[in-house]
């Protein structure tokens, strides 16, 4: 198997866990050094450790009835893949169907995720919490 087709197998496997909802062993795939970022100015956006981005992915679950990732498009060049992928859940404090778009581009290292570049439609991320 070569390099780029193992960084897309976890890839996969992270977002098949979040599917799953089996979060500790999702996140036994970031780097120490993980640094995921999120665009925009919404209150989720900006900057996450491991540690940070661990808990914001737990609090998803928490909030939301069935999360999950449809994954779409990938694509892996030198250490990165780029993924396009779609969002299904309900807000359980107001019942309101969150669907969104997302860019995810991720940059691995020895078979962990290093860096995460998260894109979205912050003006629907914005609606589901009114």
């Amino acid at each position: 198997m070569s390099n780029l087709e193992f960084n897309k197998d976890v890839v996969k496997k992270f977002f098949g866990l979040i599917n799953e909802q089996k979060l500790t062993e999702a996140f036994l795939l970031f780097s120490e050094d993980l640094h995921w970022w999120i665009m925009g100015n919404v209150p989720v956006s900006g900057d996450y450790d491991k540690r940070k981005i661990s808990l914001g992915l737990k609090m998803i679950h928490r909030n939301f009835d069935h999360f999950t990732f449809t994954l779409k498009e990938m694509t892996a060049e030198d250490d990165r893949v780029s993924l396009i992928a779609e969002s299904n859940a309900v807000r359980k404090s107001n019942q309101k169907k969150y669907n969104n778009h997302y860019h995810f581009l991720i940059t691995l290292s020895d078979g962990k995720i290093l860096k995460v570049k998260e894109y979205f439609d912050t003006v629907h991320a914005l609606w589901i919490e009114e």
